[in-house]
């Protein structure tokens, strides 16, 4: 199984995560706003970071599959 993301899935992700993060750590209104003048800037379509973002997601994601398809060959069924 190979399940691929792409960049605005990814852009669109780190949004989420980032403004989860600045709300739950009770951010003031200027460091919220520095937050997102750099994700704006550091993860903005096209731009080489937001390419390695994108890349490493989709590796790390591929290797959790593959990782949990092997551990589940190798667990014994002791429930049969």
């Amino acid at each position: 199984m190979e399940i691929r993301f792409n960049d605005e899935e990814i852009s669109e992700l780190a949004a989420v995560v980032i403004n989860r993060m600045a709300d739950q750590a009770n951010l003031s209104d200027k460091d919220r706003a520095m937050l997102k003048r750099w994700r704006s800037s550091k993860l903005k379509l096209g731009t080489d970071d937001m390419e390695e973002l994108v890349r490493k997601a989709n590796d790390d994601f591929a290797q959790g599959i593959a990782r949990r398809q092997r551990s589940q060959l190798r667990k014994p069924d002791w429930r049969a």
